[in-house]
């Protein structure tokens, strides 16, 4: 069980046996078992798809979307992970203040090493008693309790609206705090957009790992005859592609998976700049299970086109799959790497 986990699991005994609990983006772990023996009701709420997989097989009471929500219900206390990011967490406290009972307690629980315990300060903007409750396995567990203010939560105050040039025309990306990129196309991208804009493309494209959708969008605005699917793991992120779609009034399918295991069909190109960070690490876990599973979902004469980190040799992997693949373009930090079936 992770660490967080434990650190929430042995101060239970701290909370009021019957009250309603929420659990913001738990971990993918057994931890919501003895946690949930502790409230009336206990709900889970998550942002990555693919920990919603795992606890809703196990058996969990377990919602993903990009936000929760309550139904007109206050709960007595919610439990909220730690973020990666510092807007993602601020959007996420706004959110859970919301949704908590007037004298209702949060707890924040997070890594030392992730910044839990300068999160003290966003807490105190949002509530009038701060107190750390224990310090364990490099984690610190925070309680907040009298909300200062309770304003419906608006998601429209986190969004962002940025242009971008894509080929003789400009579209509009739409996105979030905890979304790939946030409000900036980044580097990596701005190169695989490059090695896309002397091809003609056609047929059925898989934006693996979307983000905000821009890749897809720029795609179904210089090729409209091409029909594009933009799949990723986290709902945050799938919310913001649904937006920049409508907002450039672009069509697409938009599919949540953990890599490519909800996916069905194949594809004539499959583009993607898959993440190389899970929390705080660097992990390209993400770009390998793409490159395990996608020669399956390529159709004959089709191919593959990603964008990775100069130092990952995804080409040894590219090259158990498909036999070969090319280096069409480079620069000091990434490369774009394509391989034919």
């Amino acid at each position: 069980m992770h660490a967080i986990s434990q650190i929430i699991e042995r101060n239970l005994s701290r909370l009021d046996a019957g009250d309603s609990g929420l659990w913001i983006n738990p971990e993918a772990d057994e931890g919501w078992r003895e946690t949930s023996n502790r409230f009336a009701s206990l709900k889970l709420f998550c942002q990555d798809y693919a920990t919603f997989s795992y606890l809703q097989r196990g058996g969990a009471n377990v919602s993903f979307s990009a936000f929760p929500h309550s139904s007109g219900e206050n709960y007595q206390c919610i439990i909220l992970n730690l973020p990666r990011q510092k807007a993602l967490l601020g959007m996420l406290l706004d959110c859970a203040a919301g949704l908590l009972a007037e004298d209702g307690l949060l707890w924040l629980a997070g890594e030392n090493k992730a910044g839990i315990k300068s999160a003290a300060k966003l807490l105190k903007s949002r509530f009038g008693q701060i107190r750390k409750l224990d310090s364990a396995r490099h984690c610190t567990l925070f309680e907040a309790t009298l909300r200062l203010e309770k304003l419906p939560f608006n998601p429209e105050k986190y969004r962002q609206t940025w242009p971008l040039s894509c080929a003789q025309s400009e579209i509009h990306v739409v996105s979030y705090p905890g979304v790939f990129a946030h409000g900036r196309l980044d580097e990596g991208t701005a190169l695989l957009l490059e090695a896309l804009s002397g091809l003609t493309l056609e047929g059925e494209i898989l934006d693996f790992a979307c983000g905000a959708g821009l890749i897809g969008a720029c795609i179904a605005t210089m090729h409209p005859h091409t029909r594009v699917t933009l799949l990723d793991t986290s709902a945050l992120a799938l919310r913001a592609t649904e937006e920049t779609l409508a907002r450039n009034q672009l069509t697409g399918s938009v599919i949540a998976s953990d890599g490519l295991s909800d996916l069905d069909g194949s594809f004539d190109l499959v583009i993607s700049n898959p993440p190389i960070h899970a929390g705080i690490k660097t992990d390209n876990r993400m770009g390998i299970r793409l490159l395990e599973s996608v020669h399956d979902h390529i159709r004959p004469g089709g191919m593959l086109i990603m964008v990775a980190n100069i130092h990952l040799p995804y080409e040894k992997w590219l090259s158990q799959a498909f036999g070969h693949c090319t280096q069409p373009l480079a620069n000091a930090s990434y490369k774009v790497l394509l391989a034919e079936k």
